[in-house]
């Protein structure tokens, strides 16, 4: 065992403690702790290690409320009270940013807290057994409820587990059930095997809403096509098997921050669109807005809400973000993947320069290095807002407002 003090935090909720030179990650912990660790797994540069036990704890730590804590990989942060997650996500934020992105006079950022409970949830399934992934393994925590999660979606999860009881050991599947609560209404997206998806479908029918089997781009489904989401007064088309932010509260603040930035602006391009959750909004006080979104089912969604919200001024295109030809186009949006902006997306938005950039980012470290090129080229970061789309865990959704300098 090794006793050593936390000095910081690091991306992904762990602490930091430098021993001998070398860098220790450790789950947790708090910063000013002192602990006793042990090492797991050496690298040439850093050492994971494991909490054996803290020896002066933190005044901000306390009491995980969920019985999985320490099994389940869902949540990094239950033992450290709330307010403190907040100052740590934006600690650990201007760290990347200055580290990866070299942008140490970032403008202050906002930070907008949460405790609404999530409406999507994926659950795993292992040997008729559904839950969440352990940290850092594949193998499932079975867990009976998910402390982070709404009723409805708690719900499910029971009728779920049950139906799976009820299947005999052949037909157990293994795979992924992404699960979407609207209001009172559940939809189940399931990738598994066809045979026993159907089955377990036909299980579900009379408890939940919505179901879709997808396996190798073949869909079988019943129920409720799309359910209903309220975002800025637009009810958005939306369902399980498509992104759907997971946290309606910051969603909407997200979405009302990004209009109110691009109000006025004539022709405005929201690449990565999805379903139309800020392309439609945006048209409520833009001249023409283009979504361009490169999976058919949520093209189909989004048009679906425009015609039936009525809304004429939104068009939306199946296609690439990297495709994207944004010439003439004075404001963009952008809600890549972890991954950041494609290397064509990035080149496209430098050369053709539009005089507004939004660009919501759930990836502090990959939004460091795009900012870093895109100021380069001649933006201007206004404001940056930092949203807490997923309490209790290490996640950190971030809006970034740029101006380019010609305008």
């Amino acid at each position: 065992m090794i006793q050593a003090t936390i000095d910081s935090m690091a991306q992904g909720g762990f602490g930091v403690a430098r021993i001998d030179g070398i860098v220790h990650f450790v789950p947790d912990v708090l910063p000013r702790e002192v602990v006793e660790i042990e090492p797991v797994v050496r690298k040439r540069h850093y050492v994971f290690a494991r909490l054996v036990r803290v020896v002066e704890p933190s005044p901000h730590r306390t009491a995980p409320f969920c019985p999985y804590v320490g099994t389940c990989g869902g949540c990094q942060l239950q033992h450290i009270r709330y307010p403190e997650q907040l100052q740590i996500k934006e600690q650990v934020f201007r760290d990347q940013m200055t580290r990866i992105g070299k942008l140490p006079k970032l403008p202050a950022p906002e930070m907008i807290g949460s405790e609404t409970k999530r409406i999507r949830m994926r659950f795993h399934v292992r040997q008729g057994e559904i839950g969440l992934f352990q940290r850092r393994t594949h193998r499932i925590c079975a867990i009976q409820a998910c402390a982070v999660a709404t009723e409805e979606v708690n719900h499910c999860l029971t009728s779920l587990r049950h139906a799976l009881a009820e299947m005999a050991g052949g037909e157990v599947p293994n795979g992924t059930l992404m699960v979407l609560a609207a209001g009172k209404v559940v939809q189940v997206a399931a990738d598994l095997p066809p045979g026993p998806g159907r089955k377990l479908g036909e299980r579900l029918r009379d408890a939940i809403g919505g179901y879709t089997l997808i396996h190798r781009h073949r869909r079988y489904a019943f129920g409720h096509r799309y359910l209903i989401l309220p975002v800025q007064g637009i009810g958005l088309h939306v369902s399980a098997d498509l992104f759907v932010q997971a946290n309606p509260e910051i969603n909407e603040r997200i979405v009302r921050k990004t209009v109110d930035f691009l109000a006025g602006t004539a022709r405005v391009a929201d690449l990565y669109a999805g379903c139309g959750n800020v392309t439609l909004p945006l048209a409520k006080s833009c001249g023409a807005v283009l979504g361009i979104e490169k999976s058919p089912h949520a093209v189909a969604a989004a048009r679906s809400t425009a015609e039936r919200a009525g809304v004429t001024n939104v068009s939306f295109r199946c296609a690439d973000a990297a495709d994207a030809d944004l010439k003439g186009f004075e404001g963009v949006v952008v809600d890549p993947p972890r991954s950041g902006l494609a290397a064509g997306v990035l080149r496209r938005i430098c050369r053709d320069a539009p005089a507004r950039l939004a660009y919501l980012s759930c990836n502090p470290a990959t939004l460091a290095r795009d900012l870093q090129t895109l100021t380069a080229a001649g933006y201007r970061i206004q404001s940056v807002s930092l949203f807490d789309m997923f309490p209790q865990t290490h996640h950190i959704e971030s809006l970034t407002l740029l101006a380019h300098q010609k305008s």
